[in-house]
């Protein structure tokens, strides 16, 4: 079953369309990337809050390991205490890839 010379016509269209959007997304995203690993490089942490949350990002460069860790920190309520919780997760690719996450509270 083949298509027809109209749909054919109209894929081709979308075509036109979604590969340059696709090429510039790609482009626009490698760009970040770079400047986000150049900043990482040059301060060793990058750091921002965003909507009460409190994101850290550090290099991890130790002689048995290398690799980059995410710590977020946010409010939370437990006991009727205010606490603030942080999740951290490490990405490691030196001397194996491997993922580990760790979540703590902190309420005094």
């Amino acid at each position: 079953m083949s298509e027809s010379p109209r749909s054919a016509a109209r894929a081709r269209e979308r075509l036109k369309w979604i590969a340059p959007i696709g090429l510039a997304l790609l482009v626009v995203c490698m760009g970040c990337f770079f400047f986000f690993a150049i900043g990482l490089t040059a301060r060793g942490e990058l750091t921002t809050s965003v909507a009460g949350t409190d994101f850290r990002l550090w290099a991890i460069s130790e002689r048995r390991q290398s690799g980059v860790g995410l710590q977020r920190m946010y409010p939370v309520q437990k006991d009727g205490q205010a606490c603030t919780r942080a999740d951290v997760t490490f990405f490691f690719w030196r001397p194996a890839l491997s993922i580990d996450s760790v979540t703590s509270d902190n309420c005094g």
